[in-house]
């Protein structure tokens, strides 16, 4: 998780929550489209192929709520 930014840490915890793209956009004041380049580069960065295997990296590090 030491990879990624700020911005993609909060995103991927807030997908570990169970949020949608448009929810977390809206807890961190963000575009729908950033939050969706966000979830590309985490996509990448942590080798998964889709959001639920990111949200299944998420709670595996402990990342499930609130940044």
């Amino acid at each position: 998780m030491e990879r990624l930014t700020k911005g993609e840490h909060d995103v991927l915890a807030l997908l570990g929550a169970g949020l949608s793209n448009a929810e977390i956009g809206a807890e961190l004041f963000l575009m729908e489209g950033t939050v969706k380049d966000h979830m590309n580069a985490i996509l990448s960065k942590l080798g998964v192929r889709n959001r639920v295997e990111a949200a299944i990296a998420a709670h595996e590090a402990g990342l499930t709520g609130r940044p």
